[in-house]
């Protein structure tokens, strides 16, 4: 493969790089996407019975969920039973083989699979662990269990909606395993550049809570950030009703017009320089600080036009602006159509389909090509051969 000027494509970013996936569900099988995605190669060590995420949601019509046609893409898979004997050897050999082992089994169950930190070390010393599970693996809570809506509880998350709406939500998508699958995945490249500097491996605890509770409050410390408290927690920009998309004539729309250069160029569009000075929505601060006012301009703008015509209106003033996609439209939607997120390609069992790739464009490097999904201890020979193990041996 070639880029312009005729240089050849250096390898994925995390060519060479082996990791070892024992996940279930969303969060560790998606820290092994991103980094599938990164171009690493991924062991999917699954249960007797395998992933229950295999069995969750619409199936295709052979039978494989959408999370594991996504989730599993390029990935092999061996069912590995590590609390026999044998098992317990594939699993050796697995650590043994790995850079980074990613797991979001609890902690007691951890011990019972040889996944603790001092046995992966004592098996590889320059392993890299990378525990997520719902609360952190040195707190009395280690143990219990945690899924994403659990996650959103206890992490004020659900919180949000309710200093928004009135009562409390959970978020309608699985925000809190996906951002805490991304943290083990940055986590695991920060110890390997570590590793690739003191040679020794680590461990990583990525507790959910810990991290949702950070995500959510970067913005929403809000005045209790002081102490004194300086103010209410939250941040009102975001927290007002009225914000939200706003109906055109013919659809949905984002106009945000954020600077105040925005706002400058906004207010000479609507011929309103009234607004310029006025004291609710003069400046950043103000429209920030109580944004009913504002909110309710960008609204009346928006219905007496259709979408084109505000989205044409608001790129001639370099105002940000952006009608709202519908989910079943991203598929044909012309700049992601053009963008390598989304595939359309064919999966050997289920037929064509959409697959869904890393975002990231690495220039200058190959891009990993989608896969079909894991089928459910398919790889075991190969996988057994690899990590030179037999498991047909008797366990000592």
């Amino acid at each position: 493969m070639t880029e312009g000027g005729g240089s050849m494509l250096g390898a994925a970013p995390l060519d060479g790089v082996r990791v070892l996936e024992v996940g279930t569900v969303i969060m560790a099988p998606y820290a092994g996407k991103v980094l599938k995605d990164l171009g690493a190669e991924v062991i999917k060590a699954e249960p007797p019975g395998g992933d229950i995420g295999r069995r969750i949601g619409l199936l295709g019509p052979n039978g494989t969920s959408v999370l594991a046609m996504n989730l599993n893409a390029g990935k092999r898979s061996i069912v590995v039973d590590a609390r026999t004997g044998t098992g317990r050897r594939v699993m050796d050999g697995l650590i043994a083989w790995a850079d980074i082992v990613l797991t979001n089994t609890l902690p007691a169950r951890r011990e019972e699979f040889g996944l603790s930190w001092d046995h992966v070390r004592a098996v590889n010393p320059r392993a890299i662990l990378v525990t997520g599970q719902g609360f952190a693996s040195d707190s009395a809570r280690r143990d219990s269990p945690a899924y994403d809506d659990i996650v959103q509880a206890a992490s004020g998350v659900a919180d949000t909606y309710r200093l928004r709406d009135g009562e409390p939500r959970y978020s309608p998508y699985v925000v809190a395993d996906k951002v805490c699958g991304m943290t083990m995945a940055q986590s695991a490249l920060a110890a390997l550049h570590r590793r690739s500097v003191d040679g020794e491996g680590c461990w990583v605890d990525v507790p959910m809570v810990d991290t949702m509770a950070a995500f959510t409050l970067v913005e929403h410390m809000g005045g209790a950030t002081f102490s004194p408290a300086r103010g209410d927690v939250g941040w009102s920009r975001v927290l007002a009703p009225q914000h939200r998309p706003h109906p055109a004539l013919d659809g949905w729309v984002c106009v945000m017009p954020y600077t105040d250069a925005n706002w400058h160029s906004f207010c000479t569009l609507i011929e309103r320089p009234d607004y310029l000075t006025h004291p609710q929505v003069a400046t950043n601060r103000d429209r920030s600080a109580d944004p009913t006012l504002y909110e309710q301009i960008l609204a009346d703008y928006a219905s007496q036009r259709t979408c084109a015509q505000i989205e044409e209106e608001c790129a001639a003033a370099g105002i940000p602006v952006s009608r709202v996609a519908r989910v079943d439209d991203l598929p044909d939607d012309p700049y992601l159509a053009a963008r390598p997120v989304l595939s359309r390609t064919a999966h050997a069992r289920e037929g064509d389909y959409v697959h869904v790739s890393g975002p990231a464009v690495f220039h200058g490097h190959e891009r990993p090509l989608p896969e079909d999904s894991a089928v459910l201890d398919g790889d075991r020979e190969a996988v057994l051969s690899l990590i030179g193990v037999d498991a047909e041996e008797p366990a000592p």
